[in-house]
């Protein structure tokens, strides 16, 4: 794994336990140790102590024992020779002098003893890294600013490495280096016995990048942070397209073939730009049509557009890691105009009227006059004897969108129906497609009232027999709640007097209190979606 040690405070540059914040000194207070460790350069095999007192500290003694000792183990050794070290940019700090020189890298225990010039003492304990030190040296990246012409960059440098128990640096050779790529994929690399590697990556992204090298090592240590990244940036040339034809003529329906030349400023001079992708779209606010050809060799390249109507295509290289966008160049399309009907529908409420709807498309213009009408047909079969029924006019709409168009009006409860734009000399003749719709008609026979007369606060019973038309045939219709309505004598509208529901052979009834004169009524008022709405006999009863 690599070790990655960011620029460091006070207790950080220690590497050791952080005790707390520093506390207001005042009188009789003893010496506060707030880290131990080996600071930002562990292979000097210096101690680094960081305390404080309400008087001067006198004197510093840290006893050491080997990573992972028991607790009541022998001090391998300790160290006292302590002076006052400003270098880490904090005050209360100090550093030994004599590098120390011991056996095994790893994790030391360090108790420290501190003595302030008014005889207050303090034993403490914190730890102590001793570890390797590597350090990165020479790191370069080339080209650092990669073009279309050069897109590789080589990363190289070299590692060094300080042990603290000789003191010797000496090359890191044969060693596993990670090199992080910030806008781009990382990698991995070996050191040469000179200590020495070279990784070497294409570019992949326009913005700027830091190229950082971590060194791979085995034994514990700590890489500093000198020399910790190149930057690298490429350079974005500028390009240009170049259109064979200013405007194109093709039928509706027939792709637009647009093509040109893409050319690169590089060297000071145009060259043919291979390999990019050219953006040719045409647009509104309603969507748009797109082709993307990739240029060959020469440069050369070429799409295909099948527009909706009349309209400008712009080409125009797209930006890369490498190439900035060219001028947007401009190509005019004109589309013999034709027309369709799309997204036709036709759905047959319960009350039997059929709304049919769809879009009309003529192109870049909307028809004038008589010319924009939509004949809504009907055909018992779907194939002859189609016949108008409506003639609607569609709405005000952007053509490149579409005008929408609807009609309603009473229909057999079964049938065919489609959408005609005649035409004219301007517009072609279009249909759409053709829509079933059907429901099953209801009806209610038999409504009955009784008794009739009625007195007042006696109860009178609704009957009736529910059907349905399936199969060529009124049979039946069972297991439906039929509702039963109620209008007053001389009232406009009817109440709500309850539910029935229909037995097997579609028989039902309803009992209800007779409170005044008025008419009665049977209705499958709320059927499924297949079926229409049936109704049963009025009838009238007088209450005495």
């Amino acid at each position: 794994m690599r070790k990655r040690s960011l620029a460091l405070a006070c207790a950080s540059v220690a590497a050791g336990v952080l005790l707390g914040p520093v506390p207001a000194a005042h009188a009789a207070t003893a010496p506060v140790l707030y880290g131990v460790g080996g600071g930002d350069h562990p292979g000097a095999g210096l101690v680094w102590v960081s305390a404080s007192s309400d008087t001067d500290i006198t004197s510093i003694t840290a006893h050491l024992y080997a990573p992972g000792s028991a607790a009541d183990a022998p001090e391998v050794t300790e160290v006292s020779d302590f002076t006052p070290d400003s270098s880490t940019g904090f005050s209360n700090t100090w550093r030994t002098t004599t590098p120390l020189r011991l056996a095994d890298l790893g994790t030391y225990r360090v108790v420290v003893d501190l003595t302030d010039a008014d005889g207050d003492t303090t034993s403490a304990q914190g730890t102590y890294q001793y570890e390797l030190e590597a350090n990165l040296t020479d790191l370069r990246a080339a080209p650092q600013n990669p073009d279309y012409e050069h897109q590789d960059v080589t990363v190289t440098g070299g590692f060094t490495v300080t042990d603290p128990r000789t003191g010797k640096t000496t090359p890191a050779a044969g060693a596993d280096v990670d090199l992080e790529i910030f806008n781009g994929d990382d990698g991995t690399t070996t050191t040469g016995t000179d200590g020495r590697f070279t990784f070497t990556y294409p570019v992949t992204d326009a913005s700027d990048a830091d190229v950082n090298a971590w060194l791979r090592l085995d034994d514990p240590f700590y890489q500093s942070r000198a020399n910790e990244s190149v930057g690298v940036r490429a350079v974005q040339s500028d390009t240009r397209v170049t259109l064979d034809a200013a405007e194109l003529n093709v039928k509706a329906g027939q792709a637009a073939k647009v093509s040109g030349t893409a050319e690169v400023y590089v060297g000071g001079v145009w060259k043919p730009l291979a390999g990019a992708t050219v953006d040719e779209i045409w647009s509104d606010e309603f969507g748009g049509v797109a082709s993307r050809p990739v240029t060959g060799a020469d440069g050369r390249f070429s799409g295909q557009l099948t527009l909706p109507k009349t309209g400008t295509v712009e080409a125009q290289v797209r930006s890369g890691t490498f190439l900035k966008f060219s001028e947007p160049q401009k190509v005019k399309v004109y589309v013999a105009q034709k027309t369709s009907l799309t997204d036709f529908t036709a759905s047959l409420d319960k009350y039997s009227a059929l709304t049919a709807k769809g879009v009309l498309h003529t192109g870049t213009s909307v028809p004038a006059g008589t010319d924009n009408k939509v004949e809504l047909q009907y055909s018992a079969d779907g194939k002859t004897g189609w016949k108008t029924v409506k003639t609607v006019t569609p709405g005000s709409s952007d053509p490149e969108s579409g005008a929408r168009f609807k009609g309603t009006f009473d229909a057999p409860y079964k049938g065919y129906y489609r959408a005609h734009f005649k035409g004219s000399r301007t517009w072609q003749e279009s249909y759409s497609s053709v829509v079933h719709t059907t429901r099953t008609p209801t009806r209610i026979t038999d409504g009955n009232a009784s008794p009739e007369p009625v007195r007042k606060g006696r109860t009178i019973t609704y009957r009736g027999k529910l059907q349905h038309y399936t199969s060529g045939a009124w049979k039946a219709y069972g297991g439906q709640k039929v509702k039963i309505l109620f209008k007053p004598k001389g009232a406009g509208s009817w109440y709500d007097m309850g539910n029935a529901t229909t037995r097997s052979d579609g028989t039902f009834g309803k009992v209800c209190t007779a409170a005044e004169d008025g008419t009665w009524v049977a209705v499958l008022l709320y059927p499924t979606s297949t079926h229409l709405v049936g109704s049963g006999r009025e009838d009238y009863v007088d209450v005495i």
